[in-house]
Parts: C-alpha cells; structure tokens; sequence
C-alpha cells in the first residue's frame, strides 16, 4: 500500500533553472517527480532563464508546475530569477527550492507548519549537512522519486553511501522556507549576483542584520544530485565565484547608511 502523501497546505515553491547539461535537466525532473510523489497542496513556479527554453512542461503535464519562461541572453542569475517567482507567489510562506536537491519530508512538513502555525520563526534551512548523491544511488531515485532510498542516510551521523559524498558541513541556501513578508521585507535577493553561488549567502548575512529568525535543523542532511562535479572546494577560485564571493563579503562590511540605502534599493527592484 503506497504512503499518503504528505500536505503542504497550499505551499508555492520557488525553483529557478537553466539546462546548462542534459544532468541539470535530469535533476530537475528527478526533483519533480520527487514532488508530485511525496506531496499534495503545493504549486511549483519553476522559473526558466536561457536563450531558449530547455524544459518542456507537456512531459509532465503537472498542472501544480507553472512554468515561468525568461528570455535571457546574458549571464544566468539565480537571484533574479528566484525574485521573478516570489513575485507570483500570493500566500504566506514560501520556498526557495535549488533545482537539484530534495530534503528528508517529515523534516520539510514541520517547517511548514512552523511557519504557518507559529509566530517564532521567519525563516527555516530543513538541514544541516549538503551531500552530493551520485552513481546508482542517483539513478534509483530518479526511477522511484520516492525518497526511502535515501532515508538511511538521512541523519548526520548516518553513515554515508558509496555513491555519496559530503558537499558542505553546513550551507545557506539549497532549500529555505520563509515568510512571504519577510523575504519582501529584507529586499529578497541581490540580482546583481551573476550564476549560483554566493547570493544565498549575502541573503542570509542581510537577514541576519536586519533581525530575522532564521534557522537551521541541526541533525538531518539536505541531499544534492550530482552535476559537473562531486566538489565545490574550488568554486571561488572561478571568475564567477570569485566575484560573488568579493561582492558578499563587501556586502558584509556596509556601514550602516550603505546597508540601509543597499536594502532600500532591493526593496525597490522587489
């Protein structure tokens, strides 16, 4: 007998794409399916920005998938694509959702209703630790989409599988779920971030100095689907993540005047 599936209670997720590989493209339909397997009451805005769109959505025929096309002949921005689709989100918690990776459920369910329930929190990372799954283990979930493959691995201090390696010890971004408001109100994501990498971690830094809660669940692991490679160790030595990196860290060291007219100014492109 199959699992219920777990209720989102009208969630929207945020995923923003490019198919830069045929990997990138398979991720993405892996997470999908994993979605529309394991949930219920949830509407996906999956925002494509490329020259041409890669991702057909008549291949799912999802009607909880809307797919938001952004003509885009210069460099890909994760921020500014994930602000397009927080524009067309209506309720009250969102989440930002990378388009290659899947979170433990019942970790994933408790932050929602936190959210919705509570008043003690903004915003949640339902993880810890970020592991990078390849080889058989990646391929038997994209076959299933059910995440029981991966449930042995799920804690920190579960070992990990042959076909897993350990991305970063802790991370911001992946998957955050936060108040509508509260994104809106801290200015959402600086779209002068070029690629991925780097604007989850100004976003953090500028929630966290503006006073938002924001938390992370100490204990679980957020599992990412291989592409490209297995390690970021050297990803700010590339130009792109070497400019994202110098323009966080400059973020960080605005006086106060900098950072409240930088705010403002994100507000306003919001």
């Amino acid at each position: 007998m199959s699992t219920p599936r777990i209720d989102l209670r009208g969630l929207e997720i945020v995923i923003s794409f490019r198919g830069a590989s045929a990997e990138r493209l398979g991720n993405l339909r892996t997470v999908l399916r994993h979605l529309d397997h394991t949930y219920r009451d949830y509407t996906v805005w999956l925002v494509e920005a490329d020259r041409a769109p890669v991702f057909a959505w008549s291949e799912l025929s999802d009607p909880k998938v809307r797919h938001l096309f952004l003509c885009d002949t210069r460099g890909f921005s994760r921020g500014a694509t994930s602000n397009l689709g927080v524009r067309a989100t209506r309720g009250p918690v969102l989440c930002l959702h990378d388009a290659d990776v899947v979170a433990n459920p019942q970790v994933f369910k408790l932050c929602v209703d936190d959210l919705l329930d509570e008043q003690r929190s903004d915003a949640w990372a339902p993880y810890q630790q970020v592991v990078n799954v390849a080889g058989a283990l990646r391929a038997r979930l994209a076959e299933s989409a059910d995440f029981a493959c991966l449930q042995p691995h799920a804690g920190v201090q579960d070992p990990l599988a042959p076909d897993m390696d350990m991305l970063y010890a802790s991370a911001a971004g992946g998957i955050t779920l936060m108040r509508r408001e509260a994104f809106v109100r801290i200015g959402g994501f600086d779209p002068s971030f070029q690629g991925w990498g780097g604007e989850d971690d100004e976003l953090l830094g500028r929630a966290a100095r503006l006073g938002l809660r924001w938390w992370s669940v100490e204990g679980t692991r957020l599992f990412h689907l291989h592409h490209d490679s297995a390690s970021r160790q050297h990803w700010a030595e590339g130009p792109v993540g070497a400019a994202n990196h110098q323009a966080a860290v400059q973020r960080r060291t605005l006086d106060e005047a900098a950072f409240a007219a930088h705010v403002e100014a994100l507000r306003a492109r919001l």
